[in-house]
């Protein structure tokens, strides 16, 4: 007399092993991207007073800073992520 209809028991996980957390969704590329134009968009009156009122070394200062910052989020962005431990 076998009993076909149910399944077999699962196997229960150990509690001494972690369960890793789940990974956040992604995030859309076209999101981004808008949102880092709209940043620059916002910046460039600022910018702007700064370059036409007779400051060049702030604006400068800014413009070093702003293409520093530029080049790390590219290296980062081009970089795989690492796996997790």
């Amino acid at each position: 007399m076998s009993d076909t209809g149910t399944p077999p028991p699962a196997p229960e996980q150990p509690a001494d092993v972690p369960v890793a957390p789940p990974l956040p969704p992604r995030r859309d590329g076209c999101l981004t991207a808008f949102m880092v134009t709209a940043g620059v968009v916002l910046l460039f009156p600022g910018l702007c007073f700064l370059a036409f009122a007779g400051q060049g070394a702030p604006f400068v200062l800014i413009g070093l800073v702003l293409v520093g910052f530029a080049i790390f989020l590219f290296i980062r962005v081009a970089t795989p992520p690492k796996p997790r431990q």
